[in-house]
């Protein structure tokens, strides 16, 4: 159970990665009711874990206890305190479940408010993150169904393996929109670097020495070029290194150029 919790807010530390590839957020109110159902997951958690040691100080009491009556007084409190802990481990799951379906949905409401992207992406993301909350509901309708201690324990363990593949979801929800964006700024800067070397062949043909320019450009190319591969290898911060490069050449093209002029 303590592994699922660390699970979940690791997503809260996915979700906040978002925030340099989306300008628009959740609603305030979604926030807020994602923000009350991560609250009432700790409380289900601590209660969870208060049962637990209720439950094995009572047993302890019923080994250490020589009097009868006594023996089997602690024996009641100690089922009393087992049904307690079924209870919460079952409302913990619940719970959990409950706040992974409003993080997708929140994610979504992103994914839709991100400019710059096109509705084709934004469909094809809305597909996955759909696809994904109809299997978190399906889980909570098993734990709903369970109706005892085994049951309960071998849903939490699915549960567990299965907030390893929400979490690939999430970051590859994120790749495919750095990967698109990041193509795009390439792409803008092919088609300057096509229109700065037609203007150095127009200079050339007039007579300049363009030495120094044709340097600088086939150093934007081999930067455009390394910024096209860090993308493939999905290594984005490279890939902006690369491209902050090239329009840094560009720049020094410029300042050269009017030079010549």
């Amino acid at each position: 159970m303590k592994k699922i919790l660390l699970s979940i807010l690791s997503l809260v530390v996915i979700l906040s990665m978002m925030g340099p590839v989306s300008v628009g957020y959740a609603k305030p109110d979604n926030d807020n009711d994602f923000q009350n159902a991560l609250n009432q997951l700790r409380q289900s958690r601590q209660e969870f874990k208060n049962a637990k040691a209720e439950e094995a100080n009572e047993a302890a009491k019923v080994a250490k206890e020589k009097i009868q009556a006594q023996r089997e007084a602690a024996q009641q409190r100690r089922e009393k305190a087992r049904e307690k802990v079924d209870k919460t481990r079952k409302e913990v799951l619940l719970k959990l479940l409950d706040i992974q379906i409003k993080h997708l949905e929140n994610t979504n409401e992103r994914v839709q408010k991100m400019p710059n992207i096109t509705e084709d992406l934004k469909t094809q993301l809305t597909t996955e993150i759909t696809a994904y909350i109809q299997k978190l509901e399906d889980q909570k309708k098993k734990v709903e169904a369970a109706t005892n201690l085994e049951e309960i324990k071998k849903l939490a363990k699915e549960i567990r393996d299965f907030l390893k593949l929400k979490n690939e979801i999430l970051k590859k929800i994120i790749d495919v929109i750095h990967s698109f964006r990041a193509s795009k700024a390439v792409a803008k800067a092919e088609e300057r670097l096509a229109a700065i070397k037609t203007k150095i062949e127009e200079l050339k043909n007039r007579g300049k020495d363009t030495t120094a320019l044709e340097e600088e450009l086939k150093e934007a190319e081999e930067n455009i070029k390394e910024a096209r591969e860090a993308i493939s290898q999905k290594a984005f911060k490279e890939a902006n290194q690369n491209l902050k490069e090239a329009y840094q050449n560009f720049r020094n093209i410029a300042k050269k150029a009017k030079e010549l002029e």
